[in-house]
């Protein structure tokens, strides 16, 4: 049991904090206790199960299938349709902005955040799997099982809807401000 003991605190201190800041995103925003409750819950499940009973290269998708199916429990019980994947754009860059920089920065995380809402939970995802967590397209076919295609399929599509959304908004915006 110590051997057990010793490899599941190496995994959890790998994986817990991408795996709550997957979770965050998942929850939407002020989701963060949330998060880490079903973190928390997905480890613990992985502990009662064993870690060795996982082969070690699949407990990262196990835990990730595991912790996506009960945020999206925990998002059924909300009855919410907003499930809100965040964090695709950083709050600020590296560089130092003016108060307009910032602001305008603000503004376009505020819509692109409002974007993902409106995006399938299927596509939001894949889309975040690939872009936050840098999973490869098996990858993430292995934590939403579905097969490698219907992943590329989904991120395309979500890509290109968020694009014409964007594009939809500056044209608007252009219309409104000349």
């Amino acid at each position: 049991m110590a051997r057990d003991d010793e490899e599941f605190t190496v995994i959890f201190n790998d994986l817990y904090p991408s795996l709550c800041s997957f979770l965050e995103c998942t929850l939407g925003g002020g989701g963060r206790a949330v998060a880490q409750d079903i973190a928390q819950e997905s480890f613990l499940r992985l502990y009662r199960a064993g870690p060795c009973s996982i082969p070690c290269d699949e407990v990262r998708f196990w835990l990730y299938r595991v912790a996506r199916n009960l945020a999206l429990n925990e998002l059924s019980k909300r009855q919410t349709r907003s499930r809100l994947l965040g964090k695709v754009i950083e709050m600020f860059s590296h560089r130092e902005m003016n108060p307009e920089e910032m602001l305008e920065q603000t503004e376009h995380q505020r819509i692109v955040l409002e974007l993902l809402k409106r995006l399938p939970e299927h596509q939001r995802a894949a889309l975040l799997l690939r872009e936050q967590e840098e999973m490869s397209y098996q990858q993430i076919a292995r934590v939403l099982e579905v097969s490698e295609s219907k992943v590329k399929v989904d991120i395309f599509r979500a890509r290109s809807t968020l694009r014409a959304h964007w594009n939809e908004r500056q044209k608007a915006f252009a219309r409104t401000a000349g």
